[in-house]
C-alpha cells in the first residue's frame, strides 16, 4: 500500500507535514493548525487534586481529599480540531506504534499453539514421573493407570501435527490479510480505518486457532486431569504412611493402599485406648490405628491392629453426629471422621479386600513408560518461524561462503516471507554433498582433505 506523500500532508493549510489527527472527523493536522480551548478548574494546593468545577450557585471551599482550605485556579489548554472542535487529537506517530503493537500482539496468537502442548507435556512427563515414585514405594493399585497414560503418550503425537498443522494454516491466513502492512512507518493516516479493520479480522483468526488448540487438547486435559487427581491422592497417602513406619513395619507380601487421617476412636467394648485420635493404615492384609497417647508423657503407638480378615461389616450410626461401626470379630469398635473420609473409608476396604484385582504386578511397564518423552520443541521451532516471517516480511538474499544461495525469504508456506525453514536448510546441505561428490570425482587423484572439516563447519552453520 502506497499512498501519495500529498495525501500525509496537513488538510487545513496543505503545506506542512501532518502530525496529529482528529479521531472524529477523521482529518489530519499540523501543529500550527490546531486550536486550543482553555478551561478553569479548582486545584488543591497541598495535595494538587483536582477538584473541576463546582455546580452553578455552589462554591468548593474544603478538599476532598486531605480536607485543606488552601485552594487554588488553574487553567487547562486542550488542543481542539479546528473543523469540528473536538478534543480528541492524537499523534499519528503514537496512533501508528499503538495499531503496529496491536497487530503484533494479535499475530503472536500462534504462539498460543506451542504454549499449551508444552503445558500439556509437562504435566504428562510429571505425572509418569511422579507414577514411577510411586511404584517404587510399594504403593501397586490402580493397575489402569499405565494403561491410561500410554494412550495419553501416543495421543501427544496427533495433538502435535493436529497444532503444527493448524498453526500453518492459520499463518497462511495471516499472510493474505498482512501482506504489504507490516511496516508501519509506510503507513499513512488514511490507512488506519483500512488497517483497524485488518487487525480485527487477524484477532478473529487467532482466536479461532485458540479454539481449535484448546478443543484438541481438551479430551486428552481432562484424562490427564483425573489421573494426576488419583497420584496425588497416592502421593498424598505415601506421605502420611511415612508415620507408619517409625512405629511398625509392614510383613512379607504386604502393600499399602491408604493412610486415613484425623480418625477418632469414639467407643469400643474391647480396646484400652477407646478415645484415641491418629491415623488409620490400611494395607492389603491388616487395619492398623496409630495415635498419639498420654498426658504427660505423650508417645504414638498402635492402638490396634487386626487383620483385615477379621472385619466382617461397616455401618453407620446416628442421625445428626454420625459414627461409623466397624464389626470385628472380637466386637463392636466406632469411629467418627469427616463426611469424606467416611464416604471413601468402604472403598478402600474394598480395594484391600481384592487387592489382586487392581495390583500392577509389571514394574518394567511404569520405567518403560517413564523413558518414553514426546519432543515437542519441533512445533516450537516452527511455530517460532511462522510468526517470525509474518512479523519480518523483508525479503533478502545471500549466499553462502561456498557459492550457494541462501534466501531466508523462502518459508514454508508460499506467499510468506520470513526466516528458512528446516526443509530448505537441508536441502542445502544435500546440494553441498554432492557438489563435493563431483569435485572429487572430477580430480581423484588429489587428495581433499579440506573436504570433510568444511562439510562438518558447514552443517554447523546451517543447523536451525
Amino acid at each position: 500500500m502506497v499512498e501519495d506523500t500529498s495525501r500525509q500532508r496537513c488538510n487545513i493549510c496543505k503545506k506542512n507535514q501532518a502530525t496529529h489527527m482528529c479521531e472524529d472527523c477523521g482529518i489530519t493536522l499540523c501543529s500550527e493548525c490546531l486550536d486550543t480551548k482553555s478551561s478553569q478548574y479548582i486545584v488543591c494546593i497541598e495535595c494538587h487534586h483536582n477538584l473541576g468545577l463546582p455546580p452553578p450557585g455552589e462554591k468548593i471551599e474544603v478538599c476532598t481529599e486531605c480536607e485543606s482550605e488552601d485552594l487554588s485556579t488553574g487553567r487547562r489548554v486542550e488542543e481542539i480540531c479546528p473543523r469540528c472542535h473536538s478534543s480528541r487529537i492524537i499523534s499519528i506517530d503514537d496512533k501508528k506504534r499503538t495499531m503496529s503493537q496491536d497487530l503484533r500482539h494479535a499475530v503472536m496468537s500462534i504462539h498460543h499453539g506451542h504454549t499449551k502442548l508444552r503445558e500439556f507435556n509437562n504435566q504428562l512427563t510429571a505425572s509418569k514421573r511422579l507414577l514411577a515414585s510411586l511404584r517404587m514405594a510399594n504403593f501397586l493399585h490402580y493397575n489402569w493407570l499405565e494403561e491410561k497414560i500410554e494412550a495419553l503418550n501416543d495421543e501427544v503425537n496427533a495433538i502435535k501435527s493436529r497444532v503444527s498443522n493448524q498453526a500453518e494454516i492459520v499463518a497462511k491466513r495471516m499472510v493474505a490479510e498482512t501482506k504489504g502492512l507490516m511496516d508501519f512507518t509506510t503507513w499513512t493516516a488514511a490507512q488506519f480505518p483500512f488497517i483497524e479493520g485488518v487487525t480485527q479480522r487477524v484477532m478473529h483468526i487467532g482466536e479461532q486457532y485458540r479454539f481449535n488448540v484448546d478443543d484438541a487438547i481438551k479430551e486428552s486435559k481432562i484424562t490427564l486431569d483425573d489421573i494426576m487427581q488419583q497420584l496425588e491422592g497416592l502421593d498424598y497417602y505415601r506421605k502420611k504412611f511415612a508415620s507408619f513406619y517409625e512405629v511398625s513395619e509392614l510383613s512379607v507380601g504386604e502393600l499399602p493402599v491408604c493412610a486415613l487421617p484425623d480418625i477418632r476412636v469414639a467407643g469400643s467394648d474391647f480396646l484400652r485406648h477407646d478415645k484415641a485420635t491418629g491415623t488409620l493404615h490400611i494395607t492389603n492384609k491388616r487395619l492398623i490405628f496409630i495415635a498419639e497417647t498420654g498426658i504427660v508423657r505423650k508417645k504414638t503407638e498402635v492402638i490396634f491392629d487386626f487383620p483385615l480378615m477379621y472385619l466382617k461389616s461397616i455401618e453407620e450410626d446416628g442421625r445428626i453426629r454420625k459414627k461409623l461401626v466397624l464389626k470385628m470379630k472380637q466386637g463392636m469398635l466406632k469411629i467418627a471422621c469427616n463426611e469424606q473420609t467416611g464416604n471413601v473409608l468402604s472403598d478402600y476396604i474394598e480395594i484391600a479386600k481384592n487387592f489382586d484385582r487392581y495390583v500392577q504386578t509389571d514394574l518394567q511397564r511404569v520405567r518403560k513408560l517413564e523413558q518414553r518423552n514426546v519432543n515437542v520443541s519441533d512445533v516450537r521451532l516452527k511455530i517460532e518461524g511462522l510468526v517470525y516471517a509474518l512479523l519480518n516480511p523483508v525479503a533478502y538474499d545471500r549466499r553462502d561462503p561456498m557459492g550457494f544461495p541462501i534466501n531466508p525469504s523462502q518459508s514454508s508456506f508460499p506467499g510468506s516471507l520470513g526466516s528458512p525453514t528446516y526443509d530448505s536448510v537441508l536441502s542445502q546441505q544435500d546440494r553441498y554433498r554432492e557438489h563435493l561428490g563431483q569435485t572429487h570425482a572430477q580430480s581423484p587423484s588429489r587428495q581433499d582433505h579440506h573436504i570433510i572439516p568444511i562439510l562438518i563447519l558447514y552443517e554447523g552453520m546451517l543447523q536451525p
